[in-house]
């Protein structure tokens, strides 16, 4: 026979032993039984035209070529009863490697006992037909059924990627003939590349799902499925021991609200890798979207005081979170969290917001108030709900700005009508209910309702930073360790202007831009010019700005004077 490729050693290897080994590897990855194992060797001597399989077309009365008769196969395997013969027909069927023909209601009627034959993956996986085969594959330990799920595919994709290479399947519609051919193409995946990868988006027939996974149950390697959402395959994981999990999207979720199973989800909670999120899916909404935020707590610059008081926020939402629901009383509860930041504009109130999410390894989901006032009836306490949904599912950070816009005192004039009133209302309920940690912001804490402000776990006001702050401040955010060349009085800075971090950021970049444009080193004019129309901006006083050490140059930058611009260092 001659050789199909050479091994390690030097030595040729004929193709009889490349057969031998790719049904071993299938055997191994696909767990099939000793008696499958012996078929499938059986039907490829048919395949190959071997004298055994000449004599066992003898032995058919029918002689119909390329094909098996059940009644030589049974005569054909040694066993003391047809039962494990009859179970290793249908486990290689049902992973697509062999094709019974009259088991499908598209097959023809034959006479006879049943004929099989292999499938094409059928012959991939035993090697009489070329596929490719990775062979950097790691010692393959993993089994059973990953489902991944999220609203975007895109994203799913993506994570999948990062761990496995290979072509992504299709799961069909219906149709038992598609299911067996996406069978056997899982087959090749595992047999092949050692995992599967099956796209089930565009299916949400769930007794095609009971059929994949009861056929594909056993095996040795990765099998991912891919969902939308998992409402419909909960009952399945439990049944076949499939484990889910929900990857957060990039992009805004849609998705309509379903109904879960209590006894249903604590059953697949006692699997402690799973989350709630993972077996109950993220309410889909086009109003709230969960984002993961890149501020770490080590980049809020404020004074000791108030640092250590946002520290000890912190700590206790952490407790609260994870501590708390392990106390004797509280076994079992969610208990969550809720925290007031008050301060001025610019004081860096949505900053804390972002670096408390980070820190507590969670995504961050905006109440925005113009997505949720409608001037129908019950619409607003509909949107509302929304949010909370998606951030509690999500187990995201919920962040209410400018929360006495919604939160306002029921009794204050011109608050707002119809859905802002009833919404108010309706936000006194998801408090109480709420088991997430929600962050609410304000600027006005006079006009927040009693009734809100009782139920805060914590309350911290974030004040205009102080001089040495402020100091701080200038100097990280025009970047002057990197531009060593700039020369800016950052003392001079913190000192003459008591404002907020976010007036010092605008005013820095403005800065950073001017200089850049006009090709000049960075200094301190250029500062008090960016500052000066960062004031204006913001209705406020520029008289400070004109530093009789500065001012020819600052009024250059603000009047546009390029004489006295070109004389500038």
């Amino acid at each position: 026979m001659t050789t199909a490729s050479n091994r390690s050693d030097g030595v040729n290897m004929s193709f009889q032993e490349h057969v031998e080994q790719r049904l071993a590897i299938c055997c191994s990855r696909l767990q099939l039984s000793n008696p499958a194992k012996e078929i499938l060797r059986i039907l490829i001597m048919v395949d190959c035209k071997d004298k055994l399989a000449e004599d066992i077309q003898k032995n058919d009365p029918f002689a119909r070529p390329g094909v098996l008769s059940w009644k030589t196969l049974a005569e054909s395997v040694p066993s003391n009863s047809f039962a494990p013969i009859e179970e290793a027909v249908l486990q290689l069927a049902d992973w697509g490697l062999i094709q019974v023909v009259g088991r499908s209601i598209s097959d023809p009627v034959t006479p006879g006992p049943s004929a099989m034959r292999l499938t094409y993956p059928g012959r991939v996986c035993v090697g009489l037909s070329p596929a490719h085969v990775r062979h950097d594959q790691t010692h393959l330990t993993s089994t059973g059924w990953l489902i991944l799920h999220g609203a975007s595919l895109e994203r799913l994709i993506e994570d999948v990627r990062t761990q496995f290479k290979g072509p992504l399947l299709n799961m069909p519609r219906s149709g038992d003939v598609e299911l067996n051919r996406l069978c056997g193409d899982i087959a090749v995946q595992l047999c092949t590349f050692g995992h599967a990868v099956i796209n089930a988006y565009g299916s949400a027939d769930s007794l095609l799902m009971y059929e994949l996974l009861r056929r594909t149950e056993r095996a040795v390697g990765p099998r991912l499925l891919l969902l939308p959402e998992p409402t419909h395959v909960r009952s399945l994981a439990i049944e076949f021991g499939a484990r889910l999990r929900w990857i957060e999207p990039n992009r805004h979720m849609r998705r309509e609200l379903v109904v879960l199973d209590k006894s249903t989800s604590q059953s697949l909670l006692s699997d402690s890798t799973h989350q709630e999120a993972d077996i109950c899916g993220v309410p889909d909404s086009s109003i709230a979207e969960p984002i993961r935020c890149n501020t770490l707590w080590e980049d809020l610059i404020m004074d000791d005081k108030v640092q250590f008081q946002l520290e000890q926020a912190l700590k206790h939402a952490q407790y609260r979170l994870h501590t708390l629901p392990q106390m004797p009383g509280f076994e079992g509860r969610k208990i969550g969290y809720r925290l007031l930041l008050s301060g001025l504009p610019g004081t860096g109130k949505s900053m804390t917001a972002e670096a408390l999410a980070t820190a507590l390894d969670a995504p961050l989901v905006k109440l925005d108030l113009s997505s949720v006032l409608s001037k129908w009836l019950g619409e607003t306490e509909k949107l509302i709900g929304q949010v909370f949904d998606v951030a509690e599912a999500a187990g995201a950070v919920l962040v209410l700005d400018e929360a006495e816009a919604l939160l306002r005192q029921r009794n204050s004039q011109g608050g707002g009508g119809g859905g802002l009133s009833t919404g108010v209302a309706y936000m006194l309920t998801r408090f109480d209910r709420y088991t997430g940690v929600l962050v609410a912001t304000t600027n006005r804490i006079e006009d927040l309702d009693e009734a809100f402000f009782r139920r805060f776990d914590d309350y911290a006001v974030i004040p205009i930073p102080d001089r040495e702050t402020r100091t701080k401040m200038w100097h990280q955010m025009l970047f002057l360790d990197k531009h060593l060349d700039a020369s800016v009085d950052t003392e001079l800075l913190g000192k003459n202007f008591p404002i907020s971090g976010g007036l010092i950021k605008g005013a820095a970049i403005r800065a950073l831009a001017w200089a850049t444009g006009l090709k000049k080193n960075l200094s301190t004019p250029f500062v008090l010019a960016a500052l000066s129309r960062e004031l204006e901006k913001n209705n406020m006083s520029t008289n400070q700005v004109l530093v009789s050490q500065y001012r020819d140059a600052v009024e250059a930058l603000l009047d546009g004077d390029i004489k006295e611009l070109e004389l500038m260092s």
